[in-house]
C-alpha cells in the first residue's frame, strides 16, 4: 500500500491549505493543469500549469504530509493550491485505478523507462520530437543552437554565444519573483556552455565572452526580484569560470590589473571583490604591482574619519577602496600596514575593537588592550558592547576586576535587560563580589519600575513607556526562582512570553495557576482570524485540557470549548480544527 494512504485524503489537504486555497487547488486540478504525475520512491511529483510551470513535490514525513512548491506562495512555506491540485489528482488516479488501466499506465512510466524507450526508437524518430519541442521551447532551442555553435574543431562563431547571453540576460522590464527560477535557468544553461567552450581549449574567446555576461548582468540586476539568491550563484560562477580562462590564457598582467581594479571599485554587486588575492598567481609581480600603484592613488584621496564623524560615501567608494587596501596589506602579511588602513577610519567604536582584534591575534596583547582603551575613551557612553566585552576580559585576565565590574555595571546602568544582568554576574563571580552587585541591580531595576510609572502619558505619536514587571520576571527565570518570578509578575505583569513560561514551570507543581495563564492567554488570541491563530490556540486548549484532567475538571474543559464554539461560530477554519481534536 502506497506510504500516503493513510496521510493524503482531501480532508488533510484542506487542513494543510484552508478553505479558499483549497477550492482554487480544486479549480486547477478540475481545468486539467497537472502535468506528468507520477509516485516514485515515497514521492509524488507533478508540474502545474499556471501563470508559469511550478514544480509540486509531496511526501510522507514524520507520519504527515510533507510538501514543497516552487511558486512564491510555496516558497513561504506555505500549502498552495498546486500542492492542493496534485494531491486531488493522485486521489483521483487511486481511485480510478483499474477503470483506464492502459492510460494509467503510460501516465505511471518511470524515467528509466522513458530513456529505455527513447533508446530503442530511430534517429529520425528522434529528430522530429526533438524538432518539435524546439518549436514550442524558446529555451530548449537556444540550447540546441549553443550546442551546434561547439560542433567541430573549427573556432567557436562568438556571434552565437554572444547573442546567447544578450539573448538570456535581457529583460524588458523587470523580472517578477515568480518568474526567477526560469530567468535564472536560462542564464545557468549559457554558462553551462561557456564551461564547455573552456574544456574545448578556448580560454580567451572564454573571458571575453564572461567579461560581456558580467557586464550585462551588471546592469540587469536592479531589474529582477532575486529575493531567494539565484543571481548570487550565478555571479559566483562566472567570476570562478574568468579566473580558470585567465589562469589558461595568461592575459597581460598590467591590462588585467586594470581590467580588474576598475571593476572592483564601480562594481555594485561586489564583482571581482578581492582580486589582489584570487588573481595573485595569474598577475604575478608585473601586474600586482599595477594593481597597487592603482588602489594606492586613489588610496591618497579618500579622508580620515575621526570619532564620532560620518562618511557620506560609507555604502560605496570609501568601502570598496578600503576593502582593496586590507585584501593588499594582509597579502603582504604586513600588520602595521594592516592597522595603518584600519586607522583611516575611526568614526565608531568597533573601529577601535576591529584594530584591537588584529593586535590579539598577532599575539601582541598590550597593543591590542591599548586599542580598546582609546575606543572606550572615544566612546564612553551606549557605545559597542563588543568593545566593553573585549575590555571586560582582558581586565579579568590581567587580575584587575574592579575595572572590569566598572564597565560592566556602566552597560547594566545603561541598558538594565537579562543580557546585561548576566554579563555582570559572570564579571562579579570572577571577583567573587555577586552578592553584593546583585543587590544592587536588583534595586536598580526597581528604581527603574517606579520611574516609568511616573511618567507622564507621552503624546498620540509616542508609545508609553512599558512599565511591567518584565524584566524582573526574566531574571528570576534565568536564576531558577520560579516562585518569586510569579510572584513579580503577578504583583507587576509582564510580557505574554513570560506568562507563557510561568505557566509551563507551574505546570507540575501548580497545575491550577497554569491553568488560569493558559485560559487568559487564549482570549486574545481567538480575537485574531487567521489560521496560525487558531492553530496557536488549539496547542493552548490541549495543555489545557490535559492539566484539567489532572486535577479533575474535565466537565469544565468541555464548558469551556463550549463557550469558544458558541463565541466564536462564524470562524469556520477555528471550528473545523475543533471538530478534528474531536472538542
Amino acid at each position: 500500500m502506497s506510504d500516503f494512504a493513510n496521510l493524503l485524503n482531501e480532508e488533510s489537504l484542506l487542513r494543510l491549505a484552508g478553505e479558499r486555497t483549497f477550492e482554487r487547488g480544486e479549480e486547477y486540478f478540475a481545468d486539467g493543469h497537472v502535468i506528468g504525475l507520477k509516485e516514485e520512491t515515497g514521492t509524488i511529483s507533478a508540474a502545474v500549469r499556471g501563470t508559469y510551470y511550478y514544480r509540486v513535490k509531496l511526501w510522507a514525513k514524520d507520519e504527515d504530509l510533507a510538501f514543497h512548491c516552487n511558486c512564491p506562495v510555496g516558497q513561504d512555506q506555505a500549502f498552495c493550491k498546486h500542492c492542493v491540485a496534485v494531491g486531488l489528482a493522485w486521489l483521483d488516479r487511486r481511485n480510478r485505478k483499474g477503470e483506464v488501466s492502459d492510460q494509467l499506465a503510460k501516465r505511471e512510466m518511470t524515467d528509466e523507462e522513458i530513456r529505455e524507450h527513447l533508446m530503442e526508437q530511430d534517429k529520425k524518430a528522434l529528430v522530429r520530437l526533438l524538432m518539435h519541442q524546439a518549436e514550442w521551447n524558446s529555451e530548449f532551442r537556444d540550447r540546441l543552437v549553443l550546442e551546434m555553435a561547439h560542433k567541430g574543431a573549427k573556432p567557436p562563431d562568438l556571434a552565437i554565444f554572444r547573442t546567447a547571453i544578450d539573448k538570456a540576460i535581457r529583460n524588458r522590464g523587470s523580472v517578477a519573483y515568480a518568474r526567477m527560477p526560469e530567468y535564472a535557468r536560462g542564464i545557468e544553461a549559457v554558462i553551462d556552455s561557456l564551461d564547455s567552450l573552456l574544456e574545448r581549449g578556448h580560454a580567451t574567446e572564454v573571458r571575453e565572452l564572461v567579461e560581456r555576461a558580467l557586464e550585462r548582468l551588471e546592469s540587469a540586476m536592479d531589474q529582477v526580484d532575486d529575493s531567494d539568491g539565484f543571481m548570487g550563484g550565478i555571479l559566483e560562477r562566472l567570476q570562478e569560470l574568468h579566473l580558470s580562462a585567465c589562469c589558461v590564457a595568461k592575459p597581460d598582467p598590467s591590462a588585467l590589473a586594470q581590467f580588474l581594479f576598475e571593476w572592483e571599485v564601480t562594481s555594485d554587486w561586489e564583482i571581482f571583490l578581492g582580486a589582489a588575492r584570487d588573481y595573485a598567481d595569474v598577475l604575478g609581480n608585473t601586474g600586482l604591482a599595477r594593481y597597487r600603484k592603482l588602489a594606492e592613488a586613489k588610496w591618497t584621496r579618500v579622508p580620515s574619519l575621526a570619532p564620532g564623524e560620518k562618511d557620506p560615501e560609507r555604502y560605496a567608494g570609501r568601502w570598496r577602496i578600503t576593502h582593496i587596501m586590507e585584501t593588499l596589506a594582509k597579502q603582504s602579511d604586513d600588520i602595521e600596514a594592516l592597522v595603518a588602513v584600519k586607522s583611516r577610519n575611526l568614526s565608531e567604536a568597533f573601529s577601535f575593537l576591529d584594530i584591537a582584534l588584529i593586535y590579539r591575534a598577532a599575539g601582541n596583547d598590550e597593543a591590542a588592550l591599548e586599542w580598546a582603551e582609546r575606543g572606550a575613551r572615544a566612546f564612553p557612553a551606549n557605545t559597542d558592547s563588543r568593545l566593553r566585552e573585549f575590555l571586560i576580559e582582558e581586565y579579568h585576565k590581567r587580575k584587575r576586576h574592579s575595572e572590569a565590574i566598572t564597565i560592566t555595571w556602566t552597560s547594566f546602568r545603561e541598558r538594565p535587560r537579562l543580557d546585561a544582568y548576566q554579563v555582570l554576574h559572570k564579571s562579579a563571580c570572577h571577583a567573587k563580589q555577586w552578592p553584593e552587585w546583585r543587590e544592587k541591580a536588583i534595586a536598580l531595576l526597581r528604581e527603574k519600575i517606579v520611574a516609568r510609572k511616573e511618567q507622564p502619558p507621552r503624546s498620540e505619536w509616542g508609545s508609553p513607556a512599558r512599565a511591567d514587571h518584565s524584566d524582573l520576571v526574566q531574571i528570576y527565570l534565568w536564576e531558577a526562582d520560579v516562585e518569586t518570578a510569579w510572584q513579580e509578575a503577578k504583583i507587576g505583569g509582564c510580557r505574554d512570553a513570560l506568562w507563557f513560561r510561568l505557566a509551563e514551570a507551574r505546570e507540575k507543581e501548580h497545575p491550577a495557576d497554569a491553568i488560569a495563564v493558559y485560559t487568559e492567554q487564549l482570549k486574545p488570541i481567538l480575537q485574531l482570524a487567521e489560521r496560525s491563530a487558531y492553530e496557536n490556540a488549539i496547542e493552548i486548549l490541549r495543555k489545557i485540557r490535559k492539566l484539567m484532567g489532572q486535577v479533575g475538571k474535565e466537565r469544565e474543559f468541555v464548558a469551556l470549548v463550549q463557550s469558544i464554539r458558541a463565541q466564536h461560530k462564524p470562524r469556520r477554519n477555528l471550528m473545523k480544527l475543533l471538530d478534528v481534536e474531536g472538542w
